[in-house]
């Protein structure tokens, strides 16, 4: 009697522990379905482009100004990807699994992943207040809108809007420690609407022929120009200026987004400049440079603008700048603007 006592009272302990145990494993079940919940890929967003054999080996956290989200920002409400957004495995951090964002189709690139359970924390930045265009770069050369304003065109793609009378963007100083002497790279989307004489996408110096940096449509024409200044006209006896010819073999199509890009570079005395237009090599331009012996200064430069020329008898810019990137020769952004 007392031995069956003794054994329904272990089975009675046994069953405990087992509804216990069960208990505990359901709740770890729903913690940790709801941990991963938030990171996962919703098939039915277009938030991931390329061939993964298994959506739940990749997990995704937005965090839209610092806040976690359960989906990434709109393509329209002014975001970028930050460059502090990262993938990893196990919660560490793998600096060969590359995400980025293809702004054409809005969606997130997944690059160099290899296991299962991959992670990407994803920052989005805003680009853009009512009176600041922030600089992506994070080197904080931030823009003032006086008169130029952030809106959609005729199709749809979001832009900094000139109206070719008086509005630009005016960016703070940059300093002297950018090293532009190197040579540097210039990748810009833009639409001009008409062809005012030298109207600017930019134009960094020191006022008029003082230590210019600028990038134009050639006179009233449709071609496309960069032009700079290496000191200053009438005081500095190394003055001397390069780029100053139409470049017929780089045309611009009015009311037509295009992308562009300027690699600026130096040869022993000449200065080599590519020229793209999307993404093909248009021409190359050389021009020599013993009076000067280099391309620009490393100098602080406190004129700088968007659209408006340190000339006064320069135009505005009439259109429509879609994005803005500056790299030295070793690669690193300068600036960078993007919507």
């Amino acid at each position: 009697m007392e031995l069956r006592k003794f054994k329904e009272k272990s089975h009675k302990k046994v069953g405990i522990v087992i509804f216990t145990l069960v208990c505990i494993l359901l709740i770890s079940g729903v913690i940790i379905y709801q941990t991963f919940a938030i990171f996962q890929v919703d098939t039915t967003q277009n938030v991931i482009n390329g061939k993964i054999e298994d959506p739940g080996d990749l997990y995704f956290a937005f965090y839209k100004d610092g806040i976690i989200q359960n989906e990434m920002p709109q393509k329209d409400e002014g975001y970028m990807l930050d460059k502090q957004s990262f993938c990893g495995v196990n919660g560490v951090k793998d600096e060969k699994i590359i995400p980025s964002l293809d702004r054409d189709t809005w969606s997130i690139i997944v690059t160099g992943m290899r296991n299962s359970r991959t992670k990407c924390n994803l920052y989005f930045t805003k680009t853009y207040n009512e009176t600041t265009l922030y600089d992506l770069s994070g080197n904080g050369y931030d823009g003032t809108f006086k008169g130029a304003k952030v809106q959609k065109d005729e199709n749809g793609n979001l832009g900094i809007y000139f109206d070719g009378k008086d509005d630009f963007v005016d960016v703070v100083d940059l300093p002297a420690s950018i090293n532009w002497e190197s040579g540097f790279i210039v990748e810009f989307e833009a639409m001009w609407k008409a062809f005012s004489t030298y109207s600017r996408i930019l134009d960094f110096g020191n006022g008029p022929e003082s230590d210019n940096i600028f990038v134009t449509n050639y006179a009233a024409n449709a071609s496309l120009s960069l032009g700079t200044r290496y000191g200053k006209r009438g005081s500095d006896e190394n003055y001397g200026a390069f780029s100053q010819a139409a470049v017929p073999v780089v045309s611009i199509d009015k009311d037509k987004k295009n992308f562009y890009k300027l690699i600026v570079k130096k040869e022993e005395n000449n200065i080599i400049i590519d020229i793209y237009k999307k993404s093909n090599l248009s021409g190359t331009i050389t021009y020599d440079v013993t009076q000067t012996g280099n391309i620009v200064k490393n100098i602080l430069r406190t004129e700088n603008y968007l659209g408006k020329s340190n000339w006064t008898a320069d135009g505005y810019f009439f259109g429509y700048i879609y994005s803005l990137k500056i790299t030295d020769s070793k690669n690193n952004i300068i600036l960078w603007y993007d919507f």
